[in-house]
């Protein structure tokens, strides 16, 4: 488990800041027998939380909405891995707790170590039975799970974790847009590197995964048009060692400049470049506490991503939608690390502040590409 605390440099979608955080798809780790409800009268202890600021800076969730149509909603979470991970799943945690902060929701559920398959649909029936609407599963291999349970719930709104727009009347998904941010966080690394090639690395080779990897070395190539690079699918979600040793690899073919989708791709890619050197990304969360390598880290707004699942509740809705919030409209944040901004050359810094400036106004479009070839 790894505890992160929010740094000190964060661009957001709006301007960037004047000063210089997987189960992300899968869901392979061992489960405790039962969920484990975190509910909001059951808080954790204060000392092994990580510290969040999720009760603060709530923004947009407006809970008018929810009043025009009486109670707010309430929202639940299932979650195949621990919460406070350091990435995925602390992005979930902290959203929901964003928004009942926010009055958005009256109530929260968070159930974490719910394995998909049998353990996680009588988990979602229970919450649908219960009054939880809507009902989040948050990750890619839920869906199935909740596929079947939607079907017999159809006054509820369930969701989980697709990214390719996976919708069905009240069964919907979220889109995962961090391709916009790893182009970005491309050009940092290039401009902080004097040669070398990208490694990208995921648990398996999905859309999200693939299309953050082609946007990085996109980015990279705008500082260095002659950089190439490797993706690898290492077949686990969880399994750092094993994505390291594929990291490793790639840094023997020459890679300065690692990428990774999913928690332990990821965090394999950071030990990797902290051994041999060059610089690291983090995913869905501030990772620079993690290792000296990490350059930058992305983080996920999932109280504004959730949100819109909650305002369709809070209004009366049983229609599910593909949600998703783009990073020109707040849905991502990229962190760059204080003691690491120096070594990016000032035409990089240029070339990252001029792309998310046209990101934000719509007059830069990153690519997409979803699969090789």
């Amino acid at each position: 488990m790894f505890a992160t605390p929010r740094f000190a440099r964060s661009v957001s979608a709006v301007a960037v800041s004047a000063g210089l955080v997987l189960a992300a798809c899968g869901s392979d780790e061992p489960a405790a027998d039962e969920p484990v409800d975190e509910s909001t009268d059951d808080t954790t202890d204060p000392e092994t939380e990580p510290e969040t600021e999720t009760a603060t800076e709530i923004e947009d969730a407006d809970p008018a909405d929810a009043e025009a149509s009486g109670d707010a909603p309430k929202l639940a979470i299932v979650y195949s891995a621990e919460w406070f991970d350091g990435s995925w799943g602390e992005a979930a945690y902290d959203g929901a707790n964003a928004l009942e902060a926010s009055g958005a929701v009256s109530e929260i559920s968070l159930s974490e170590n719910v394995q998909p398959g049998a353990e996680a649909e009588r988990a979602m029936r229970a919450l649908a039975e219960d009054g939880f609407n809507p009902i989040i599963a948050h990750s890619f291999d839920y869906g199935e799970d909740v596929k079947t349970v939607a079907a017999d719930f159809p006054d509820t709104i369930f969701m989980y974790a697709g990214g390719f727009g996976d919708v069905d009347a009240n069964q919907g998904d979220y889109d995962q847009p961090f391709y916009e941010a790893s182009y970005l966080e491309g050009i940092l690394a290039a401009g902080a590197t004097d040669g070398g090639s990208v490694a990208g690395a995921a648990g398996f080779e999905i859309p999200v995964c693939y299309a953050m990897y082609e946007a990085f070395l996109a980015g990279a190539q705008e500082v260095r048009p002659d950089t190439t690079g490797s993706f690898v699918a290492v077949g686990d979600w969880y399994d750092v060692q094993l994505a390291k040793e594929a990291a490793l690899g790639q840094s023997d073919d020459d890679a300065t400049m690692f990428v990774g989708c999913g928690q332990a791709p990821t965090f394999g890619q950071i030990e990797a470049a902290n051994d041999q050197g060059g610089v690291s990304t983090g995913y869905v969360g501030d990772m620079s506490e993690v290792g000296d390598s990490v350059l930058s880290s992305f983080e996920w707004r999932l109280d504004r991503v959730f949100g819109e699942a909650v305002a369709d509740v809070a209004a009366g809705s049983n229609e599910a939608q593909y949600y998703s919030v783009s990073l020109a409209d707040g849905g991502l944040e990229i962190v760059i690390d204080p003691a690491d901004a120096d070594s990016i050359s000032p035409e990089a810094m240029e070339l990252f502040e001029t792309r998310l400036s046209e990101i934000n106004d719509g007059s830069f479009e990153v690519p997409f590409i979803t699969e090789a070839g």
